[in-house]
Order: structure tokens, then sequence, then C-alpha cells
């Protein structure tokens, strides 16, 4: 199995990278490019880190994608994420609990999860 699942964002075409256990996707970072360049995706790239880094102000980040390769140096960390994506990627999460009951949540945070506390009306 994976530790990271890629969709496109229906609101705005972007590809998001979600964590679905505990370990990191980064460490998978030519997977994912491949996987990319098969879908001729050139763009930016949302990381979500949810499920490997928590609640932390580390959870997002973007980096630039040239439609082979990462750009490594365009990484940054992002902070304030739209509602309109957030409630696509807790849906997505809602969608598959296996991915929550293999993070390295907290029991509470889990449940909120689990509970769709967090997805945006």
């Amino acid at each position: 199995m994976e530790n990271f699942d890629t969709f496109t964002l229906k609101c705005d075409g972007r590809k998001v990278v979600l964590a679905t256990s505990y370990v990191s996707p980064l460490g998978n970072i030519m997977k994912i490019a491949k996987e990319l360049s098969q879908d001729y995706y050139n763009g930016e790239v949302l990381f979500d880190l949810l499920l490997s880094n928590g609640f932390a102000n580390n959870r997002f980040l973007i980096m630039q994608f040239d439609g082979k390769k990462f750009i490594l140096n365009s990484k940054k960390i992002v902070k304030d994420i739209p509602d309109g994506i957030l409630k696509e990627i807790y849906n997505r999460y809602n969608d598959n609990p296996q991915w929550i009951d293999q993070s390295s949540l907290l029991d509470v945070h889990k449940e909120v999860l689990r509970q769709n506390f967090l997805l945006i009306s």
C-alpha cells in the first residue's frame, strides 16, 4: 500500500498529495513525480501532511511540478487554505477512514476526522 494518495481538486484543477498513514509521502517524491507526469500534469502541487504531521503549522506545503520533476527550491509551507479546498480534502479522508486509523494523530483528533466535525458547509 502506498503512503500517499493523489487527486485533482474540483475547485481549481490543482493536484493534491495526501499522506495516507503516519509515514510522510515526501519520502516517495520520485514516485509521486512519476505518477503526476503520467497524468501530464504541470503546475502547483499541494501536499497535505495531516496524517503524518498532525495539525501542526507544517501540515500544508506547496511545490511546483514542471511536468517531469518537482522544483525542490519552490517548496513553501502554507497556512491559509481556502474552505473549498479543505472541504474536498476532508471529504477524501472521510471516504477513506482506514487512512485515519493508520495515522499518527491523537485518538481525539482521529475521532474529530471520523465524525466529520471539520467539514465546512
